[in-house]
């Protein structure tokens, strides 16, 4: 993976735990390809995320509990990546920044929630996610990249493990590579 000489700076978004960000964090601090700018949440953020931020970062800004999100949350930044963030994001944000979003699936086919218990129920053969765009209607944005995976469990909470497994293995790595085109 190359480096990038002139550091992007990256303010990211969640709602739940934050396992994705977590390793995003982690993979960033030994291999230092962005600025982290800030974390914001709607909810409360991971005693882990915390902790790493303060021991590794420096001068990222931390917010926990906002209900709307405003231009003055981001300054200074130049891509928001929602890792996990579960709300819609306003369009006066994603008209003045470069906004991509993670999502659990393979889009176009399974937008919004409970995508693997779809896939199930749906009988697909792969499941993944999508790095995309973020555009002001629902997973509607342009494909950055993708992840694909065979399906070899019937299992929701198995599915979900693997999941997140293949989330956690390659989302950096494909945050960098759209960070150098």
């Amino acid at each position: 993976m190359a480096k990038l000489n002139n550091y992007k700076k990256i303010s990211f978004l969640i709602s739940g735990g934050g396992s994705n960000l977590l390793k995003i964090l982690e993979k960033n601090y030994i291999n230092k390809n962005f600025e982290v700018v800030a974390i914001i949440s709607n909810n409360k953020i991971s005693k882990n995320i915390k902790l790493h931020v303060y021991k590794f970062y420096k001068n990222v800004l931390v917010i926990e509990y906002l209900r709307s999100l405003q231009k003055k949350n981001f300054l200074n930044t130049d891509i928001i990546f929602s890792v996990g963030y579960m709300k819609v994001i306003e369009k006066s944000i994603i008209e003045s920044f470069d906004v991509i979003n993670l999502h659990p699936s393979i889009l176009p086919i399974y937008k919004g929630l409970m995508t693997q218990k779809r896939m199930l129920i749906n009988n697909e053969k792969n499941y993944g996610f999508t790095l995309h765009k973020v555009s002001s209607s629902l997973d509607e944005g342009e494909t950055i990249s993708n992840k694909i995976k065979r399906i070899n469990t019937k299992d929701e909470s198995e599915l979900l493990k693997k999941h997140k497994s293949l989330e956690h293995k390659f989302v950096y790595k494909q945050f960098v590579d759209y960070l150098l085109d």
